[in-house]
């Protein structure tokens, strides 16, 4: 997913924890967060989650007990690279 962004102009970092994740978020236009991560470190994921709101993407599977925090934008696994890309250009306008 990270390839797919930068191939399409939008700079990406990774990370294996939501700790390390946690300062980039700070000034992130978004952050994607997977429900694999979330399910790993659910007190750390509902904390960023609530202090995301509406920079946050949660991507979860089909099968997914998780819910959206605030405003939260859930997209189900498989999605589309349109879809995605979508959510990403409404935050950017959203941003102006």
């Amino acid at each position: 997913m990270a390839f797919a962004l930068e191939v399409e102009g939008y700079p990406t970092e990774s990370y294996d924890t939501l700790r390390e994740a946690e300062d980039a978020s700070r000034v992130a236009l978004c952050t994607i967060l997977d429900d694999e991560i979330v399910r790993a470190e659910p007190q750390a994921a509902t904390r960023l989650l609530q202090y995301l709101g509406s920079r946050a993407i949660l991507l979860v599977d089909g099968l997914s007990a998780l819910r959206a925090h605030a405003d939260t934008t859930v997209l189900t696994k498989p999605f589309s690279g349109p879809d995605l890309l979508g959510v990403i250009n409404n935050l950017i306008q959203a941003a102006k």
